[in-house]
């Protein structure tokens, strides 16, 4: 007999699926957290992200499917999350409740997609969110906040120790440490964010991946 590859069937449970829309201000929601793949879509004259999060309480076969848009930066392949918004709130948040920095941590946020994606998929394994009304009355659906978050033990990251940890990390840090590196000057934190200066003159990337690896370079302990 013929290997087909076909699966024997299994006994399979309905869950009942709502979506962020349906959720009302001061509900909570609990269950294993999965984000999605995004994809770009044409909002005016520049792109913006689309992807979902999942939650699933498996006990009370439920699924919340959450919607975010957000807008797109091509050049650093990083979203971005405006005080206030869906997106901030998630990851503000989600990093306050795990790294225990403080709420609004950052004004804005700008996050490397992928880098987000697989640190919650792999190492985020249960969440309880709070549902909060939105500081924009304009908005379609509440804001989420982590209440609390399950996570496997050796998944934070480590603070970059020198800048070539951190350029590792970094596409916007890297580009200016690659330029420093070709001319053969001298790599230190002053003369990367000289370098990252002449990238933003030359608009070869935004003002905010500028600000945002200005910040990041503050990290570096031994960097000057």
């Amino acid at each position: 007999m013929l290997d087909f590859g076909i699966i024997a069937e299994e006994e399979t449970e309905d869950y009942t699926t709502k979506f962020l829309n349906e959720l009302v201000p001061g509900e909570e929601i609990s269950g294993v957290v999965v984000v999605g793949e995004f994809k770009t879509l044409p909002m005016g004259k520049r792109e913006v992200a689309e992807f979902y999060v999942i939650i699933t309480d498996h006990k009370n076969r439920l699924k919340w499917v959450c919607e975010f848009i957000t807008p797109y930066h091509p050049e650093t392949d990083n979203i971005y999350g405006e005080k206030g918004g869906l997106f901030y709130n998630f990851i503000d948040s989600l990093t306050h409740v795990v790294n225990k920095t403080s709420e609004n941590w950052q004004d804005n946020y700008s996050v490397n997609f992928n880098q987000f994606r697989k640190t919650v998929n792999e190492y985020i394994t249960h969440v309880t969110i709070k549902t909060v009304q939105p500081v924009n009355s304009d908005a379609k659906s509440v804001n989420l906040e982590i209440l609390k978050a399950e996570y496997k033990r050796g998944s934070k990251k480590k603070v970059p120790i020198t800048i070539y940890d951190l350029a590792e990390q970094d596409p916007i840090i890297l580009m200016g440490y690659a330029r420093l590196r070709s001319k053969g000057d001298r790599i230190t934190v002053k003369n990367i964010a000289f370098e990252l200066k002449s990238l933003l003159d030359d608009v070869k990337i935004t003002e905010d991946a500028y600000r945002q690896a200005l910040i990041k370079l503050k990290t570096v302990e031994k960097g000057d």
